[in-house]
């Protein structure tokens, strides 16, 4: 595989491996940070998170999202392991997109897992 090919596969946070391919059946959802313009970060971005509920890795809201376990529950501790006060307030978002070989990604939903006030 050429170098330009390999580069172009490896898109944040839709990485096309083939290994992933098989867990999503087509969709896929990912832990994001959703600010008060409605702007998506990383959840690593910010360093502090006081959130007005648990953050858990199954939400019954969120019950046709279509995780990476083991990413979410990185998240859900990176969160675990920076509380804090917040500055700014936010919504801890579970967003999933379609993924179709040949198409690009379209984003079907946003999923509240919790409400915060996050710090960078």
């Amino acid at each position: 595989m050429r170098g330009g090919q390999q580069i172009s596969s490896l898109v944040y946070p839709l990485d096309t491996f083939s290994m992933y391919a098989r867990i999503f059946d087509e969709k896929m959802s990912y832990l994001l940070v959703r600010d008060a313009l409605g702007t998506v970060h990383s959840v690593e971005e910010f360093r502090a998170f006081d959130c007005d509920e648990p953050v858990i890795k199954n939400p019954a809201q969120c019950a046709e999202q279509y995780a990476i376990q083991y990413h979410l529950a990185d998240f859900i501790r990176y969160i675990e392991s920076h509380p804090g006060q917040g500055d700014s307030e936010a919504e801890l978002v579970l967003r999933t997109w379609r993924v179709r070989a040949g198409k690009a990604p379209k984003q079907l939903r946003d999923c509240v897992i919790a409400h915060c006030k996050v710090s960078r």
